[in-house]
């Protein structure tokens, strides 16, 4: 056998030991064929020593059935609780979900339509457990069986709500919920899109108004510039002008008048 044959053989030995050790802590356990009770726990649940043997934090799908007994349910709620110790809750300390909601005390809110729970349950968790392990307290809900197996690390932080938005969740849909969801981001980019707009329009309009006083710069350094080729211009000779008065008679213009009087006073003489 060459060397490439060796390291595939051990690579297939080595994958099928992980699967069969994963698929070792894959099991389901029977909790309720009929409800409880309101407020109250049947003290079946997945076992310390179970949870142990997993050997990590521990991934739990719950199946439920919620129980609306002639419309007069107000809430539909599960609980993971130590029954041994109390009946403390584990959500807000040690459970996690990417999508379930719950209120602050720890009760997990069921949606009237929903048919599984998904939670991630904390290792660190399970040495303080007492035998009975985790269970589950119930209003409205039969919580039927719980699949646990190796998680693969924890999920992300659970919704927690008030009572009031708690009993609203429980009767509300998960197309609702994703409405909800994404409202926020659509009037967000309605936003974005308006001031954008509103952006490009003071743009528009800035440059414009530039626009406009280059123009006008423009044309005023035009008339700037032919104003003083106007000014200095040298103006025509005025031939028509009257000789400016001084006082003084012209010459030319006595001896003119004195020729008229001789020729005047000689006709005269002749009549």
């Amino acid at each position: 056998m060459n060397l490439k044959k060796i390291v595939a053989a051990f690579a297939a030995a080595a994958m099928a030991v992980t699967t069969m050790a994963v698929s070792a802590f894959a099991e389901t356990v029977e909790i309720d064929a009929e409800y409880p009770g309101s407020w109250t726990s049947s003290g079946k649940g997945i076992t310390k020593e179970q949870l142990t043997a997993v050997g990590g934090d521990v991934k739990i799908v719950l199946t439920v059935e919620t129980r609306n007994l002639a419309n007069t349910a107000d809430q539909f709620l599960v609980n993971p609780i130590d029954y041994d110790n109390g009946w403390i809750s584990q959500t807000v300390e040690h459970c996690t979900s990417d999508t379930i909601t719950a209120k602050t005390d720890g009760w997990i809110c069921v949606r009237e339509s929903d048919t599984t729970l998904e939670f991630v349950y904390d290792q660190d968790a399970i040495a303080a457990l007492g035998d009975s392990g985790l269970c589950f307290s119930v209003q409205n809900v039969i919580v039927k069986s719980a699949d646990y197996s190796l998680a693969e690390g924890p999920q992300g932080e659970i919704n927690f709500v008030d009572d009031k938005a708690g009993k609203e969740y429980c009767f509300s849909t998960p197309d609702a919920a994703a409405e909800e969801t994404e409202a926020p981001a659509e009037t967000e980019a309605a936003v974005e899109e308006e001031a954008s707009e509103e952006t490009e329009a003071v743009v528009e309009e800035e440059a414009a108004v530039e626009e406009t006083e280059a123009v006008v710069e423009e044309e005023a350094a035009v008339e700037e510039t032919e104003a003083p080729a106007e000014t200095e211009a040298a103006p025509e000779a005025d031939t028509t002008t009257a000789p400016a008065a001084t006082g003084n008679t012209a010459a030319a213009t006595i001896a003119v008048v004195m020729v008229a009087a001789g020729a005047a006073a000689l006709v005269s003489k002749r009549k």
